[in-house]
């Protein structure tokens, strides 16, 4: 069983049919992993929003891109509770424009780091770390954008 929840409490409009977001999650969360019960869970706010999360789970008083909140424990289930990624549609829009994507590519951009998170991935851990995260990214990527 796999679950994918997906809500959007900003006022921005999706930049792909939840549909497709979906299926885009667990097209990635198959090449990444060999999960085949899970949960995982997608929040979509604005600056002000995650600004809070920020403050209260990193101690960081200001808005960022996209943050991950992983389950530590599922209790010797099979079926796997990833976690929550929480996404800023404000600072995604930003984010669009200074690096020439599109919402929908940056937005796939921030959904991917937040799964790879979420897995365990952490490019704050050293150089050789943040190159692995990063290939899986571009791996991931092309896996989504590839028609």
């Amino acid at each position: 069983m796999k679950k994918v929840f997906i809500d959007n409490i900003s006022s921005w409009k999706l930049p792909d049919n939840l549909s497709r977001i979906k299926k885009n999650i667990q097209k990635v969360l198959d090449f990444v992993s060999e999960l085949s019960s899970y949960e995982i869970s997608v929040l979509i706010v604005s600056d002000k929003e995650i600004q809070l999360y920020n403050r209260e789970k990193r101690g960081k008083n200001k808005p960022t891109d996209v943050l991950s909140f992983p389950i530590a424990e599922n209790f010797f289930s099979p079926h796997k509770i990833l976690g929550q990624i929480v996404i800023s549609y404000e600072t995604l829009i930003r984010q669009a424009k200074v690096i020439s994507h599109s919402e929908k590519e940056e937005f796939y951009r921030l959904l991917i780091h937040g799964i790879l998170h979420l897995l365990g991935y952490d490019h704050e851990k050293s150089l050789e770390e943040e190159k692995k995260m990063q290939d899986l990214e571009d791996k991931c990527w092309d896996i989504i954008f590839e028609e």
